[in-house]
């Protein structure tokens, strides 16, 4: 019987080998997998083994190859032993990259495409950073799947950060639940915000009778706080530009907060806003600051410019702003 043969990286390390071998095998259910482990169509280090084994760095896990089809076996082949085909270079990328290292990548997230797949189908971009990183050659893990960190709207565009380890994955998300990233945003907003104001509100799921093309949030007594610093920064004639430094990572938090405390986005009509020319709000993620002695060997400070749209707007809105943001 033909075996098709995976070389666990650092990522699979101590983790149970039925785990790993259902990600080989997503098709199949976990009772499944673990019955062709008794079977020993599944096989660590040429033997059979248990399903609850730890595996190591480096082990090889064998799959009977009739249970693979040709896909799984390609999307698979950056991580298989030397005996397998290895591509030799990472295909290039169909977004902008910030920083990229083994734990971490960080993107400048375009305007109207969306983070996760949705039910509408068209491109995202957490299956463009997947078929990225699939084409390097690192092999780092046959268990760990590459993921967004956090969210940006379809319509926000900004720095947006996807892992490429577990530790990536686990600190970023323990630094962001502990505050120790701090995420500076930019927004176009109607009217004078005259001062610094630091709103601390509590944020729900609106009522289903206000939904109107997609379920929106509202600011409610009995929902989960958020809490935002709003900075302007400049004015035109009926807008000010304004700096959001968020605090927690609510649903549409800025576009929640910034309508209830009287300054909604212009162009963001489902928050209060309104329309515009261009048929869209302004919303820009500008700035990610990070601890100097983070083990993910990120940068102090990451920054991605407005992109060419903002500019412009910036310009008609009569807006001069200096180029700089409140760190």
């Amino acid at each position: 019987m033909d075996f098709t043969d995976f070389t666990a990286g650092k990522d699979d390390d101590s983790r149970r080998l039925d785990r790993v071998a259902q990600r080989l095998l997503p098709d199949r259910g976990y009772s499944e997998v673990q019955t062709l482990m008794r079977k020993r169509l599944v096989k660590l280090n040429g033997a059979r083994a248990k399903p609850d084994t730890r595996v190591s760095e480096g082990d090889v896990i064998s799959v009977a190859s009739f249970l693979l089809s040709s896909e799984d076996v390609g999307e698979k082949s950056c991580q298989m032993s030397s005996l397998q085909s290895v591509p030799q270079s990472a295909s290039e990328p169909e977004f902008e990259t910030v920083f990229e290292n083994e734990h971490i990548l960080v993107i400048n997230k375009p305007w109207g495409i969306n983070v996760q797949p949705s039910k509408n189908g068209g491109e995202n971009l957490a299956s463009m950073v997947s078929s990225y990183l699939a084409g390097q050659k690192s092999g780092s893990s046959l268990s760990f799947s590459p993921g967004p960190l956090h969210r940006l709207d379809r319509l926000t565009t900004g720095l947006l950060a996807f892992s490429k380890s577990s530790l990536g994955a686990r600190w970023f998300t323990d630094a962001i639940k502990n505050h120790a990233i701090r995420k500076s945003y930019l927004g176009l907003a109607e009217g004078r915000l005259e001062e610094e104001c630091r709103w601390c509100d509590r944020i729900s799921d609106a009522p289903e009778k206000s939904v109107s093309s997609f379920h929106t949030v509202c600011v409610s007594k009995d929902g989960a706080e958020a809490i935002t610093t709003a900075r302007p920064l400049a004015y035109g004639k009926t807008l000010s530009l304004v700096q959001y430094d968020i605090e927690t990572g609510r649903k549409h938090q800025i576009r929640c907060q910034t309508s209830f405390h009287g300054h909604p986005l212009e162009g963001d009509v489902a928050y209060g806003g309104k329309s515009n020319a261009e048929g869209t709000f302004f919303l820009h993620a500008a700035h990610l600051t990070f601890p100097k002695d983070n083990p993910l060997g990120l940068p102090p400070d990451l920054s991605a410019p407005v992109p060419q749209g903002f500019q412009k707007k910036l310009i008609l809105g009569l807006i001069n702003w200096s180029g700089q943001i409140i760190i």
